[in-house]
């Protein structure tokens, strides 16, 4: 077999772009439908699994989905316009300094609706980010975590294209109302003079 031959991509494989491509639309069709069911059933819907968000709130839960769902659709543009780009040969690496990702803004349980950002403010956003810190964003709105069937094709995608897949897993940890935070809460001892008390409401 010639080295030729060896190099040929496999048809039967998608590109590059239509992988991404079809990964956000699968997150698409996931958040609308997590969407419709909040809208129907409220918080019942979330049972135990409201922690995968932070929050209670469904006002504010279906806010952070649909900033997802909006990430979503700029990054499917993005990828798009780009896809010659994204499904080119790579090129040899060369020493270079990883760019700088600009700070995430998180909306904060207590920020209010009226702070979310604007479709143009979304869509800037995304064309100057790695496509996979756009994804890891998408996962935290759409309350992503391990146990999505999704979840391991996200973490290749996110930690390919440029993207912090361990900050992302951070920050799951991290949420106050999650199993492991509040296992941990439990363990620790009580510090001095800390009254014997259940936990605060979040």
């Amino acid at each position: 077999m010639s080295a030729a031959a060896t190099t040929t991509p496999d048809p039967r494989e998608p590109s590059r772009s239509g992988y991404l491509l079809s990964l956000i639309h699968q997150l698409i069709v996931y958040g609308k439908e997590l969407a419709d069911t909040l809208r129907q059933n409220g918080a019942a819907a979330l049972g135990s699994a409201a922690w995968r968000f932070g929050t209670t709130d469904i006002a504010l839960i279906l806010a952070r989905i649909s900033r997802g769902l909006q990430l979503a659709a700029a990054l499917k543009v993005r990828i798009t316009a780009s896809a010659a780009h994204l499904d080119a040969p790579p090129k040899p690496p060369r020493a270079a300094r990883a760019p700088r990702q600009p700070a995430r803004q998180p909306l904060p349980a207590t920020s209010p609706l009226a702070d979310m950002p604007t479709a143009e403010q979304i869509a800037a956003a995304v064309r100057r980010r790695p496509i996979g810190a756009v994804i890891a964003d998408i996962c935290r709105d759409l309350g992503i975590i391990p146990a999505h069937p999704l979840w391991r094709e996200l973490q290749m995608a996110i930690i390919n294209y440029s993207g912090n897949f361990a900050r992302l897993v951070m920050d799951i940890l991290r949420h106050p109302l999650s199993p492991e935070a509040q296992a941990a809460t439990a363990a620790a001892p009580p510090s001095p003079g800390a009254p014997l008390a259940g936990p605060r409401p979040p």
